[in-house]
């Protein structure tokens, strides 16, 4: 092959396709071809350059050779040095998040900060004096990190959203930083929130569980052995964005969702738990709570019947008491996710097991922020956001057509309040 044949055979090897000129099979070659980095494509079409160079432009005496190759050394090396080889022209940075700090100033305007930030200027003001003291927040570097009540408000506006608007484009748009910088301000959130985890998410003290059943005590009208399932257990979904590449398979799609289902139903999840494992720890005396019929049932919890039980006169009044007194953990939900609507569209890539415990971070988050919402704001601010995920939603999220029906290995005390609340409709 000549030295003309050389050049050719260059320019076709590095040809760019076009609308017009392709090389032959150029498609059928490029689908198989390994895609190479910006750093690799630069490397090897300059190395291509210096050949040519050499057999188009030789050098004429040791001195020029020398100095040629220590050039090109140079350029190599600050090729691979470069760590960005395109132009990157500064990104706009506006944002309007700082609006939140104006609608804070007048109380004609807080609706429209609780709008953008889920709570109120009170409770913001709560949790930044919970965690602004965080080690986390200080790098000790020169070139020291953004305010933390701005970390604080791009977090807090990114658990509010779900589906587009909480893409980091997005968020990132509108705080006026970067994607990355979303990121970060995320995740040390989370760090500082999570360390008062047992502070927020706990066992009811006496005075608590007594105001939980007084409202048993209201809504049924006697004080019976009902008023002792002061608590109620349920099942939710977390609807995922986009199906994760880690055990993918048990991933569900359910009307245009897709929820983890993971093989763990509601009574399965529950078992694991300090009030299945300890239940002597968790309640007192007679108390117990309330199922829906995929928990067992035993003298710690309680759940309508199934049939043919629930075919029973009796039976079905206690089951249509039960299901109306369950609807406040419909509502409890939908103030959840209504307010924290990242948990209606959780937009996270998850592909490994770090990414899974990460997603289940979100959950927690959200779970600490709520109670403390309901401890500074009150239970009616806490049921501020229910509206925005109401009853038919969490009906379809809850999933309970997946869910297998538990069994009754002690059946006694569902007897006893069988009898109390029928013995109350009939007068005696």
């Amino acid at each position: 092959m000549t030295r003309h044949e050389d050049v050719i055979f260059a320019k076709l090897m590095y040809h760019e396709p076009s609308e017009h000129i392709d090389p032959p099979n150029y498609h059928l070659l490029s689908a198989f071809m390994v895609r190479k980095t910006v750093h690799e494509q630069v490397t090897d079409a300059f190395i291509m350059s210096m050949a040519l160079q050499c057999l188009l432009l030789p050098p004429k005496t040791a001195e020029e050779h020398a100095e040629r190759l220590g050039l090109d050394i140079a350029t190599l090396i600050a090729i691979a040095q470069t760590r960005y080889l395109n132009g990157r022209p500064p990104v706009l940075k506006i944002g309007n998040l700082h609006l939140a700090w104006a609608y804070a100033q007048s109380p004609s305007d807080h609706q429209r900060f609780v709008n953008m930030l889920r709570v109120t200027p009170e409770v913001f003001q709560f949790i930044l004096n919970l965690i602004d003291e965080n080690e986390i927040f200080f790098n000790g570097s020169t070139n020291g990190q953004a305010p933390v009540e701005q970390q604080l408000a791009v977090t807090l506006y990114r658990m509010g959203r779900f589906g587009n608007a909480a893409s980091l484009e997005d968020i990132a748009r509108t705080a006026g930083c970067s994607e990355g910088s979303v990121e970060n301000y995320t995740a040390r959130c989370f760090d500082a929130i999570e360390e008062f985890h047992s502070v927020f998410v706990r066992q009811l003290t006496p005075e608590e569980k007594e105001a939980e059943k007084k409202w048993m005590d209201e809504h049924l009208g006697f004080v019976g052995l009902w008023r002792e399932g002061w608590i109620m257990y349920d099942g939710t979904i977390v609807v995922l964005y986009a199906k994760p590449g880690l055990n993918g398979g048990c991933v569900l799609h359910t009307k245009g969702k897709l929820w983890a289902q993971c093989s763990a139903h509601d009574a399965l999840a529950f078992a694991g738990t300090a009030a299945a494992r300890n239940p002597d720890w968790f309640f007192e005396g007679e108390e117990f709570a309330w199922g829906d019929s995929t928990y067992t049932v035993n003298s710690r919890t309680i759940s309508v019947n199934k049939k043919p039980a629930a075919l029973d006169p009796d039976n079905t009044i206690f089951d249509k008491t039960l299901s109306r007194l369950r609807v406040r953990s419909e509502h409890c939900m939908g103030a959840l996710k209504g307010r924290w609507q990242c948990l209606r569209g959780l937009r996270l890539s998850i592909n490994s097991n770090r990414e899974h415990i990460a997603a289940c971070r979100w959950v927690t988050i959200a779970t600490i922020l709520h109670n403390i919402v309901v401890r500074v704001g009150g239970e009616e601010f806490g049921a501020h956001f229910a509206a925005a995920h109401g009853e038919t939603e969490e009906r379809e999220d809850r999933g309970d057509a997946h869910q297998p029906l538990g069994d009754a290995t002690d059946d006694t005390k569902r007897r006893r309040l069988v009898a109390e609340i029928v013995a109350f409709k009939n007068g005696n």
